[in-house]
């Protein structure tokens, strides 16, 4: 019994003493925080915009005699 009593007195003590030493040190942004601008994971299609050659929604296929528009 007395082991367990000498164990919560030096277990508060040293509470205690952690408390009375411890001080937050939290300083405030000097300026305006910026922030993140708009996110999506998703990324447009490689033909999404538009081409030399094609319309949006369109990209220039070449086949062996000759080229075209073909739809994404």
């Amino acid at each position: 019994m007395r082991k367990v009593v000498v164990a919560v007195v030096l277990s508060a003590s040293v509470a205690l003493a952690g408390v009375a030493a411890w001080h937050a040190r939290a300083a405030a942004p000097a300026g305006a925080v910026p922030q993140a601008g708009a996110y999506t994971p998703i990324h447009p299609a490689a033909c999404g915009g538009r081409d030399v050659h094609c319309a949006p929604g369109w990209h220039w296929v070449c086949g062996p005699n000759r080229c075209w528009c073909a739809a994404c």
